[in-house]
């Protein structure tokens, strides 16, 4: 989280939420898209590109590790980490700002979450398979964002901040990965046994 390029993005991030802050208006924005499929759509924005985000990159490293795909274990992998780490981020942040909402549902309006998570997948995508998934999850990611102002679940500062932090995270976990530093960054036992070629056994933490 810390290199270069994250906080780069968390920088950038942080200074065009502050702009939209100043210069948007009290409804925030809502309805912008009209009533029409633009809206259906971002109500499956909703439903699907919350946490259920989560428990799809869960179910995708389980699967690569049930079948033998370690490509497919590692996204599913990096996926999680960098799920994990969004979400924690995003909801800590939450409780401590408690800005409602623009249709007042409640005190969750910063930042968003589907922002940050939709964000953070585009960016492991990206990485794992060039610019023919990363472009399509980055378009989805941009309408999600967009889609969280018009149903007034947020504020365009809020949607930008989640954006922030989602490609700061996906970033980091790219370093990490990308760095040779996996075993250092992934969820791993505590601890372990293993047998010497020499005889006897050894401990690992």
């Amino acid at each position: 989280m810390f290199s270069a390029e994250p906080l780069a993005a968390i920088g950038l991030g942080g200074a065009a939420a502050a702009g939209g802050f100043m210069l948007e208006n009290g409804d925030g924005n809502r309805g912008f898209m009209g009533e029409g499929c633009l809206k259906s759509c971002s109500e499956v924005c909703d439903r699907v590109f919350g946490l259920p985000l989560l428990g799809a990159s869960s179910v995708t490293w389980a699967g690569g590790a049930i079948f033998n795909s370690n490509d497919t274990k590692e996204t599913g992998q990096m996926l999680t980490e960098g799920l994990i780490l969004t979400y924690g981020i995003t909801g800590a942040i939450k409780l401590a700002s408690c800005r409602i909402r623009p249709d007042g549902s409640n005190t969750g309006s910063f930042p968003s979450g589907h922002s940050s998570g939709t964000a953070c997948t585009a960016v492991i995508l990206w990485d794992c398979y060039g610019p023919g998934a990363g472009i399509p999850a980055a378009t989805i990611a941009a309408f999600t964002a967009l889609s969280r102002v018009t149903l007034g679940k947020h504020y365009p500062s809020d949607v930008i901040a989640g954006v922030a932090i989602g490609i700061s995270v996906g970033l980091a976990v790219v370093g990490a990965h990308d760095e040779g530093t996996v075993s250092d960054h992934h969820i791993q036992p505590a601890f372990g046994i293993s047998w010497s070629n020499y005889g006897g056994f050894g401990i690992y933490f």
